[in-house]
């Protein structure tokens, strides 16, 4: 019956008593394979014989259903009609989740960074940042966020950032970035929630969390980050501009 030539891993559901049945069946087989039930009907050898000529297609299917399933082949959402002009301005980095080992072995002593975005002509996007540094200073860093193939996607070589997103922001009030690294033959992936004030906002951290397990990541590689005003005298805001739109370094 060709409808039973199938490998063993899968039942045969279109097999009917007296021709062939799944190995691991009542009658026929029993125990581990290959061992024969002495009650059962002898078996037709031809009829029963699994198809090994389907074991690679079926095998490289069932692989490749398993990778779309995984982390590494997840689709990683671009906010939609990106606007790099309503994301410019002064951010805080409030949270973090990361499976890079560094940062997990300093993550509980991290304070808040300070980020300075301003947008250019060719869609690249001028960053700076001030990072809190253990001394009570602040670290100044400049970078640019290269264009990438669409709106709200970049990278960043000079920091091993080789993809950067944009994955969901209001503009207003929280954004939540998207950032894989490669350093050598090593890869992580980074989740940082961004926003205006340095404090929680409650939807950023929603779509933080929603986000997380699709890039693999889970609650205990994240962390809220400690505020700090070390940076807030780094980066100035223009007065009168909530968002520090026009801001630049003192």
């Amino acid at each position: 019956m060709e409808g039973c030539n199938m490998i063993w891993a899968l039942p045969c559901s279109s097999c009917v008593p007296g021709q062939c049945q799944h190995p691991r069946a009542s009658w026929g087989y029993k125990g581990p394979l290959g061992e024969a039930n002495p009650n059962s009907p002898a078996l037709p050898v031809d009829n029963c014989a699994p198809s090994f000529t389907m074991l690679p297609t079926l095998l490289l299917g069932a692989i490749f259903t398993l990778l779309r399933a995984s982390p590494g082949w997840a689709e990683v959402p671009v906010q939609a009609n990106f606007d790099a002009n309503q994301f410019q301005g002064v951010w805080y980095i409030v949270g973090i989740a990361s499976d890079d080992q560094d940062f997990q072995d300093s993550k509980d002593n991290m304070k808040m960074p300070m980020v300075s975005v301003t947008p250019s002509a060719s869609g690249d996007l001028g960053i700076k940042f001030g990072y809190p540094t253990p001394d009570g200073g602040c670290q100044k860093i400049d970078a640019t966020f290269t264009k990438g193939a669409m709106d709200g996607q970049f990278s960043n070589m000079a920091m091993a950032q080789t993809d950067i997103r944009v994955a969901f922001t209001d503009y207003k009030h929280y954004a939540v970035m998207y950032v894989e690294t490669k350093k050598g033959d090593v890869k992580s992936t980074w989740l940082q929630l961004y926003a205006r004030a340095p404090e929680l906002f409650p939807e950023g951290a929603q779509r933080m969390q929603q986000l997380a397990p699709q890039v693999g990541l889970n609650p205990s590689q994240g962390a809220m980050l400690a505020k700090t005003d070390q940076c807030t005298g780094t980066i100035s805001k223009v007065n009168g501009d909530p968002l520090g739109m026009g801001q630049g370094w003192d």
